[in-house]
């Protein structure tokens, strides 16, 4: 299938307006193209001349802007029928998928170590900033919208809800904009009123939950995480007051609040570290995530599963997480570590950079052909070997204990492959099982049978 001179890889997504698919044009680069293709619901209700409007006033929005943190338009265009498109960066992983949002938007998420989150939402509101700077409102800031580079770029996408300030959009009645539980509560009530101070709002929210795996709620913060302290609790105080005009008057003021509650958390950290080290796993003690050995040996030749796998399937729980987490005997002989219990030999520091997956064989191949560490039998691990390195994110006097793996490495290729175009992958940083196409980058941790 082929749009204008791009041909199309796969599918991507759909919403009301559009499909966007994964193309590539003369062997380059992958880009995602954005496809004027609206649902006839859709149509129905505005009619195929607004969508077209709103379609070409995103194209224009975006083609203005210049961000790092911003998605890039590399080309316009129309199909084979005159419909509109235009192409943009293109990347694996946003950030709804990594915290395992699904459309049941209130069921428990995943969550991030509070470094990661913090990162994150700071990259989304240096975007904001230069949005609001040019007197552009996105009002749909959510998780799914927030697209990240292997190495945890940030990327902020869709915005064919986005208007200029003071700029007049006609809206059928039935129409909503924004997301639920994103949206401010005066976007609710009048898409039009939406200021800065919606879009920082639902920033809010997407903190809230990637510190908590949950949505606001009337507890506070600090009561789900208890290494947090007051000011965290004050940040979300303001961040989330009903009213706007008691929100952070800026993106600029939001980051700094948030800059300096995370120097607050960091000291706080660095003085439970210096404090005399617990028993070993007494820090996991009275945690859900429980601990155990597993009895080896583990599968070590490569599947492939087939799409219908199902987390239960693999002891894991709704959010792809062991529901039992293995103990080991480690071993560590420079950057070679022994598993004595699954006798199993991991190149502990892994790859140099990410890579798609087929560069993955070819380097796990190179091991081979240069006898790395004398060994010529390294290989991909499987699934059951990828899964018993996860643990549970780290939180209090956990953070004080060095990784056994390098923690630049964040998401591990897996041998086993779900269908002919995707694999399996772990996310080591959060703990979970997930898998992607095969053009995806992440790294390798090569592993041999003792």
């Amino acid at each position: 299938m082929k749009i204008g001179d791009y041909t199309v890889r796969g599918l991507l997504g759909r919403g009301g307006m559009g499909a966007v698919y994964k193309v590539q044009k003369n062997g380059g680069p992958l880009l995602a193209l954005k496809l004027l293709d609206p649902a006839e619901m859709f149509v129905a209700v505005v009619g195929m001349r607004e969508a077209e409007n709103r379609f070409l006033a995103e194209a224009r929005a975006l083609s203005s802007l210049r961000h790092s943190h911003i998605v890039s338009i590399h080309d316009q265009g129309r199909d084979q029928q005159g419909r509109p498109f235009f192409t943009m960066d293109y990347s694996c992983q946003n950030l709804g998928d990594l915290i395992g949002e699904t459309y049941m938007v209130e069921e428990p998420s995943r969550v991030l170590p509070v470094g990661r989150a913090v990162a994150l939402l700071q990259q989304v509101l240096s975007a904001l900033g230069a949005l609001h700077d040019r007197g552009i409102i996105h009002r749909d800031i959510k998780p799914f919208n927030v697209l990240l580079t292997a190495k945890w770029q940030v990327k902020l996408i869709d915005f064919g809800l986005s208007r200029l300030r003071g700029e007049q959009i006609l809206l059928h009645r039935s129409e909503k904009v924004g997301s639920p539980y994103y949206a401010a509560p005066e976007q609710e009530l009048d898409p039009a009123a939406a200021g800065p101070a919606a879009d920082l709002y639902s920033c809010a929210v997407m903190l809230y939950r990637m510190l908590s795996g949950q949505l606001p709620q009337e507890r506070q913060l600090t009561s789900l995480r208890p290494e947090l302290s007051a000011c965290w609790d004050d940040f979300f105080h303001t961040a989330l007051a009903p009213a706007p005009a008691s929100r952070f008057a800026s993106a600029e003021e939001m980051s700094t609040a948030l800059s300096s509650c995370f120097s607050s958390w960091e000291q706080g950290i660095e003085q439970v570290c210096v404090l005399p080290e617990r028993a070993p796993n007494s820090s996991r003690a009275g945690r859900s995530p429980r601990f155990a050995p597993w009895p080896g040996p583990l599968r070590s030749s490569p599947v492939r599963t087939g799409p219908r796998r199902r987390p239960e399937q693999l002891g894991l729980d709704p959010l792809w997480r062991p529901q039992i987490f293995c103990s080991h005997d480690f071993l560590q002989a420079g950057t070679l570590l022994h598993d004595r219990t699954l006798r199993l030999v991991w190149d502990r520091l892994g790859s140099p950079e990410p890579m798609d997956f087929p560069a993955a064989i070819a380097y796990v191949q190179a091991l081979n052909s240069a006898a790395h560490h004398g060994i010529q039998t390294w290989r991909l691990p499987t699934l059951p070997e990828l899964l018993s390195l996860l643990e549970p994110v780290r939180q209090g006097q956990e953070l004080c204990q060095p990784r056994q793996f390098a923690s630049s490495h964040p998401r591990l290729w897996c041998a086993d492959r779900r269908t002919h175009l995707a694999a399996w992958f772990a996310n080591m940083e959060l703990g979970f099982l997930g898998y992607s196409d095969l053009s995806c980058q992440h790294w390798v941790c090569a592993v041999s049978s003792a």
